[in-house]
């Protein structure tokens, strides 16, 4: 009981981990003169791919959405 216990801590500790390690910001992987892209930019890119898969999104306000279709 006790071992198995230690292995789910252990896991859940790695899950956690990982999860943090791969949300932080990378700031290494931009330019000099580059501001590095910030948690607000990454998180509305997300919200418009999940709003609108393979189209762009078009915010109206807060809580409304337009999706346009993208041309090639």
């Amino acid at each position: 009981m006790t071992k198995a216990f230690y292995a789910l801590a252990l896991a859940i500790l790695s899950v956690t981990l990982l999860m943090l390690w791969c949300t932080s910001p990378a700031q290494a992987d931009t330019e000099p003169n580059e501001p590095p892209a910030t948690t607000g930019a990454i998180r509305m890119a997300a919200r418009d791919a999940f709003a609108c898969p393979g189209m762009h999104a078009e915010w109206l306000d807060d809580k409304t959405v337009q999706c346009v279709k993208e041309r090639p």
